[in-house]
């Protein structure tokens, strides 16, 4: 059976009228996310965002709900009242891009015309511009700090987690934040837009010491039993059972792709993510640690990485600063 974007959003609406329609604390339910445009292409395996507003208690703040195999719900529940100065949201690139263009499914009341009408409004100002660029590079280069002035605090999630950060806070500069699952896969094409092609090697040397796509491929099997381990009992709803096919399916594409090497990304992260997770057990330890010492964040190579993202951000701060000046802001 030929899964269409249709098919999906049919299910989706059904959820969403079953699960939230008659919710009084429910505002509004949103597809976002690579879903959402009318013209989406609907790959094997794939996740539908759905971002729920609520006004009283969060049930919790993510729920993965499987579909089937290849399919599942990705749901993001949030307070109203993050959404009540929508003014402020111009300048958040989560919440901002979100509300920019969005599928709703339900809402109580206007709260969604009214909502998108401010934000809209001025998005595209400098001011809000940058503001968005800061909210990821800030944090990349506090996280920096913190590695730096503590060594042994290093870890390669904190890395990979500042090296994301980074990354994104050039790409808002012309699109929506890049997902984590695309990372290394959609930089190179938002750089050469922005005419920072030298960036590219630059974020790549903070991932990594090096990238073959080879090694990638030969990692895959250790990678996905540490996974599976995982799923029995995930810390971050990230390693939830259905997302094991998600990041599989994105690893062997890009790894068949005009860039293999961006297969990387999601490999290292989410095994970064199951290395924190508690539930390595002695084989598994030993291939991440393996892995670790081949691409350069292992406790002794990991400096290197922070040189190199020094290095991004020193570049990244002049962009921003030359933004600001040639716009008078």
């Amino acid at each position: 059976m030929r899964v269409t974007r249709e098919t999906l959003l049919k299910l989706t609406k059904d959820i969403v009228q079953k699960r939230f329609v008659s919710d009084i604390n429910v505002t509004a339910v949103f597809l976002v996310g690579s879903l959402r445009p009318e013209n989406a292409v609907v790959e094997g395996v794939a996740d539908l965002d759905l971002l729920v507003i609520c006004n009283g208690d969060l049930p919790t703040e993510r729920e993965i709900v499987k579909l089937s195999n290849d399919f599942h719900l990705d749901i993001a529940y949030e307070a109203a009242r993050l959404y009540a100065q929508p003014r402020e949201l111009r300048g958040d690139p989560w919440r901002g891009w979100a509300m920019w263009d969005p599928c709703l499914l339900h809402q109580k009341g206007r709260f969604f015309e009214y909502t998108q009408s401010i934000i809209r409004s001025q998005f595209d100002d400098t001011l809000n511009l940058l503001k968005r660029a800061r909210f990821f590079s800030i944090p990349a280069r506090e996280a920096w700090y913190a590695m730096q002035l503590d060594p042994e605090s290093a870890t390669p999630l904190k890395m990979l987690h500042a090296a994301y950060n980074a990354a994104n806070a050039l790409a808002i500069l012309n699109g929506a934040p890049i997902p984590e699952r695309k990372l290394l896969a959609d930089f190179p094409a938002r750089a050469q837009s922005l005419e920072q092609d030298e960036m590219i090697q630059t974020l790549f040397a903070s991932v990594a010491a090096s990238v073959n796509a080879e090694l990638i491929g030969q990692w895959l099997l250790a990678w996905e039993i540490a996974f599976q381990a995982a799923t029995h009992s995930p810390l971050d709803a990230r390693l939830h059972t259905a997302r094991l096919g998600y990041y599989k399916s994105a690893i062997t594409n890009q790894l068949e792709s005009d860039l293999p090497t961006a297969a990387l990304w999601p490999m290292l992260y989410t095994w970064a993510l199951v290395s924190e997770n508690g539930t390595f057990d002695a084989d598994q330890t030993k291939a991440w640690a393996g892995v670790c010492a081949d691409m350069g964040l292992s406790a002794e190579a990991l400096p290197e990485r922070l040189q190199a993202l020094d290095a991004y951000l020193d570049r990244l701060e002049e962009i921003l600063e030359q933004i600001a000046v040639e716009n008078g802001v």
